[in-house]
């Protein structure tokens, strides 16, 4: 359902989205290597999700895993806090605007004609990828399954 679903997306404009993805990625290219796993979670967004990469350190203590060390995780929070302040400055908020207004057309689409299991998936996929597309660092891409675990673990922590 995944690769459908996939498929559809990469059709109907995910490759426009990916392609702006790229471009920002190619222009900040300091960048690039911390975005590449964004540019193609943007490309095939089904069966993938987004977590706090925050909540996956919680997840991994608890399992008694050494939680990842590597790229932007070793620098220092002024480091991505100022990654993040670039992004959302040049390209976050280019990215976030075109999400939204991607899912606006995608939910027109299901109202005028009638395609409500082609165009609203594709529109919720549109508003879940607004928060990663304005921060994107700070946010690890994991297979969908994976991500419930995290997501209740880091809520039974909250507790």
């Amino acid at each position: 359902m995944a690769l459908l679903g996939n498929l559809i997306w990469f059709i109907l404009g995910g490759w426009l989205l990916g392609l702006i993805y790229l471009l920002g990625a190619v222009i900040l290219f300091p960048l690039l290597p911390f975005l590449l796993p964004f540019i193609g979670y943007v490309f095939w967004p089904f069966g993938r999700a987004h977590v706090r990469k925050g909540d996956v350190a919680k997840w991994k203590e608890a399992r008694g895993e050494e939680p990842e060390t590597g790229g932007i995780d070793n620098a220092g929070s002024v480091v991505k806090i100022l990654a993040n302040v670039v992004w959302v400055i040049t390209f976050g908020w280019i990215l976030a605007l075109s999400h939204i207004l991607s899912g606006l057309a995608n939910l027109a689409a299901c109202l005028l004609l009638v395609t409500i299991p082609i165009c609203l998936p594709n529109a919720l996929a549109n508003f879940k990828l607004v928060p990663v597309a304005f921060v994107p660092f700070g946010v690890k891409i994991v297979p969908k399954g994976l991500a419930e675990e995290i997501h209740k673990s880091a809520a039974a922590s909250r507790l």
